[in-house]
């Protein structure tokens, strides 16, 4: 699966090319702001190099067809060192920057949103740092949730597979081609997802749990809050929609090494019977 995740990102990466350094150019002289606050914000995190990626990816939420606050998280060493040129534009044009208090790894992205947010009737979206996002991506994203408001939406789900022993391989799992709420899916946090205010609460109130159980695999411990709490996965269309990744970023060896395993020993690690029981129910 992740060689045919690989060849779909080499397509999709031809424009990528050309929209990258405009998006770096809209950073310093785009008239565009972000909001300073509303009833969804946008949460992110990234490390070290892709300091530099995440300018681009952010960007594009800047010139984006509709805006929501943007507030990105970093570790203490990311924080306190050197920032590229291009993250102290998009502060000048509202960007919130977080010292985060913890080293929580790719949960990082969520959780301190959720904790901060939390009992406010704030609704997060989760982007990559990696990814360059379409001008609509926010606008139809906000749509669909607005549409199913007690659900996680998201560009682009799994269908859990279930087998005699439990829930099945990874690899095994197909993609999402509808939009209707199911248990069973698996929203992936690569093309963006939006979480209801309520799932917020919830997530917020399971602490640092997900260190135990899933400590690199944030998507596994999402997507097992959100059936644990009620809250089905929907996808915005019928089919799953991947975007470009910005150039030389560098993301599909971290898919690899999940695909290989990794997200396997998590899951075991996350879902317990009763959650199985539960996916099994019709």
């Amino acid at each position: 699966m992740w060689v045919d995740y690989a060849v779909r990102q080499v397509l999709n990466s031809v424009g990528a090319f050309v929209r990258a350094p405009r998006l770096r150019v809209a950073a310093r002289r785009s008239h565009h702001e972000f909001p300073a606050e509303g009833d969804t914000v946008v949460s992110v995190t990234t490390h070290g190099k892709r300091l530099s990626s995440v300018v681009v990816s952010i960007s594009s939420l800047l010139v984006g067809t509709r805006r929501a606050p943007v507030h990105l998280w970093l570790d203490a060493q990311d924080f306190d060192g050197p920032w590229p040129q291009g993250l102290h534009h998009l502060v000048e044009r509202g960007l919130i920057v977080h010292r985060s208090d913890g080293a929580y790894g790719p949960h990082t992205k969520y959780y301190g949103a959720c904790r901060l947010f939390a009992g406010t009737g704030t609704r997060v979206v989760t982007i990559d740092d990696d990814m360059i996002y379409p001008r609509w991506f926010l606008e139809k994203l906000l749509n669909s949730a607005d549409a199913d408001p007690g659900c996680v939406v998201a560009y682009r789900a799994h269908e859990i597979a279930l087998d005699a022993d439990g829930i099945a391989p990874y690899r095994q799992w197909r993609p999402v081609y509808d939009t209707e709420p199911a248990a069973r899916h698996f929203a992936t946090g690569v093309s963006g997802v939006a979480y209801p205010a309520s799932m917020v609460d919830y997530l917020a109130a399971q602490g640092t749990a997900f260190a135990e159980h899933a400590p690199y695999a944030d998507d596994v411990w999402l997507n097992a809050c959100a059936m644990r709490s009620g809250h089905l996965v929907r996808q915005v269309f019928p089919h799953p929609r991947e975007f470009s990744m910005v150039p030389g970023s560098q993301s599909v060896a971290l898919v690899r090494g999940n695909l290989r395993g990794g997200n396997d020993d998590q899951i075991a690690r996350t879902y317990t019977p009763a959650d199985v029981a539960h996916l099994r129910e019709p």
